[in-house]
C-alpha cells in the first residue's frame, strides 16, 4: 500500500509525498516510485487527506496493473505474491512471515491453477473443507482473513467483479482445547515467596510480568530511561521481537500497547539494588561492556537473549516444585506448596487475574495491559472472569430480593 505524507510549504501550500512500493527486484531491493500532489487548497485537511489517498491509490494502480489489458488472464498466483510484496511494509516482519508461510504452505498450491477472476466461493469453501481435518478453527480462520484481503484488494482494483470469499462458510475444523494457565491470586504470593535467592535481574523480571502485566518482549525491551523512580512509573514505548535482523528492537504490538505503567512500592528497592549492581558489573567490565542502558542483560552487558528468561523461569519451578515434593514438612511450615508449571506469559495472566481479583474494572484492566480495546480483554479472560461475574450476578440477585418483597 502507497505511504502519504502531508507537506505544508511556507507559503502555506499543501502537497502530499506519495511513495509506492513496486515490490523488490533480484537482489532483494525494494523498487519505489515517488510522487508528488497538490491537492485542493480549499478543502478541509480531511478532504485533502482522501483526495490524495484516491490519487495515490489510482497511481498504484496503473503503475501495478496498468499493463495488464485482460484481467481474466492474470493467474491468482501471480497476484497474490504482488499482493504480499504490497502489503509488507504495513505489517510487522512477524506477522509477514506467518502470511508468506501460510500462502506458501496452503493457498497458493491448492491455488495455484486459478485465474484471479476464476475463483468462485464453492472454490473458497472447499479449500476450508481441505484445511478442516489438520487444523483448528482458530487456524482456518487465519488462512481465511489471507485468502480474504488477497480478492479484497484485487476487488478493490477492479481485476474481479466480487469477493468469493464473502459468504464462504468455514468448517469447525479439529477441536482445540485452549485454557489459559495462570496463578490464582494465592499461587502468584507463593510464587513470589519462591523468588528469594534468585539472581536480581530475573527477580525483577518476574515481578514486572506479574505486577505490572507486561508482556515479555515489552519486559526485555527496557532501558534504564524508561524507569522513573520518582513518580514509580514505568514507560513502555518498545518492545523486541523477530524482525528482519532476527530478534531486535520493535514498534510496541498496538497503539495502546504504548502506555506509562505504575509499578507497587515493594519492586522500588529491587530496582535501586539492581541499579548499583549495574553499575558495578559495568565498571568492572570496562571496555569489554556491551551494554546500551538495557535492563535485562547478558554477562558481558549485552541484551539478554529472548528465550534466556523463558529457560530460567521453567527451571526454576521445575527445582522448587522439587523442593516441595521431597521437603513436604518445611514446606507446609514456610506456607509454600506445589505450582502449576505455567508459561512465562501466564504471567501475565496471572496479572489480569489478580487485577480483576481485585474488583478492578475491565476497562482499567484493559488499559493497564495495554489491550486495543475492552472486547480484546473479554475474549481473553471470559472464563477466568466468570466468578466475578457470577458474584456481580449474585449482588443483582440480593437487591432484586431486598426490594421486590412484599
Amino acid at each position: 500500500m502507497a505511504s502519504l505524507k502531508r507537506v505544508t510549504h511556507k507559503n502555506g501550500r499543501v502537497v502530499y509525498r506519495i511513495v509506492i512500493c513496486l515490490g523488490y527486484d533480484g537482489q532483494g531491493n525494494k523498487l519505489v516510485k515517488n510522487l508528488t500532489y497538490s491537492v485542493n487548497q480549499s478543502a478541509t485537511p480531511r478532504q485533502q487527506e482522501r483526495e490524495a489517498l484516491k490519487y495515490a491509490m489510482d497511481m498504484e494502480d496503473k503503475l501495478k496493473y496498468g499493463s495488464v489489458t485482460d484481467c481474466r488472464k492474470l493467474s491468482f498466483e501471480e497476484f497474490a505474491r504482488q499482493w504480499l510484496e504490497n502489503v509488507r511494509n504495513n505489517l510487522t516482519y512477524g506477522t509477514y512471515v506467518g502470511y508468506e508461510q501460510l500462502l506458501r504452505k496452503g493457498i497458493l498450491p491448492y491455488f495455484k491453477a486459478y485465474r484471479i477472476a476464476n475463483v468462485r466461493t464453492a472454490d473458497v469453501e472447499a479449500f476450508y473443507r481441505t484445511l478442516a481435518d489438520e487444523y483448528s478453527a482458530g487456524t482456518i480462520k487465519r488462512y481465511a482473513n489471507v485468502l480474504n484481503c488477497i480478492f479484497s484488494t484485487a476487488r478493490r482494483w477492479s481485476l474481479i467483479e466480487s469477493n468469493p470469499c464473502q459468504g464462504a462458510i468455514k468448517p469447525k475444523g479439529k477441536q482445540e482445547k485452549r485454557e489459559l494457565r495462570y496463578f490464582t491470586p494465592a499461587q502468584a504470593l507463593t510464587f513470589l515467596k519462591s523468588l528469594d535467592g534468585l539472581p536480581t535481574q530475573y527477580r525483577i523480571f518476574y515481578m514486572l510480568s506479574i505486577f505490572c502485566g507486561f508482556r515479555k518482549g515489552e519486559v526485555l525491551a527496557l532501558k534504564w530511561e524508561d524507569i522513573d523512580f520518582e513518580r514509580q512509573e514505568i514507560s513502555i514505548t518498545k518492545s523486541i521481537g523477530k524482525t528482519e535482523a532476527g530478534f531486535d528492537y520493535k514498534e510496541p504490538k498496538n497503539e495502546a500497547s504504548v502506555r506509562r505503567t505504575p509499578f507497587p512500592d515493594s519492586i522500588l528497592p529491587l530496582l535501586e539494588e539492581y541499579r548499583r549492581e549495574y553499575d558495578l558489573l559495568k565498571e568492572r567490565m570496562g571496555d569489554r561492556w556491551q551494554g546500551r542502558d538495557n535492563l535485562f542483560i547478558r554477562r558481558d552487558g549485552g541484551l539478554m537473549g529472548h528465550s534466556a528468561v523463558y529457560q530460567h523461569f521453567v527451571k526454576h519451578l521445575r527445582r522448587y516444585n522439587g523442593w516441595v515434593a521431597e521437603h513436604p514438612e518445611e514446606a507446609r511450615k514456610a506456607g509454600l506448596e506445589l505450582l502449576p508449571v505455567i508459561p512465562l506469559h501466564g504471567l501475565r495472566h496471572s496479572c489480569a487475574t489478580l487485577l480483576n481479583h481485585l474488583d478492578v474494572s475491565i476497562v482499567d484492566i484493559s488499559k493497564y495491559l495495554g489491550h486495543a480495546n475492552c472486547s480484546t480483554t473479554m475474549n481473553i479472560y471470559a472464563h477466568s472472569f466468570e466468578a466475578q461475574k457470577r458474584a456481580a450476578g449474585n449482588k443483582l440477585n440480593d437487591f432484586l430480593h431486598m426490594n421486590l418483597q412484599t
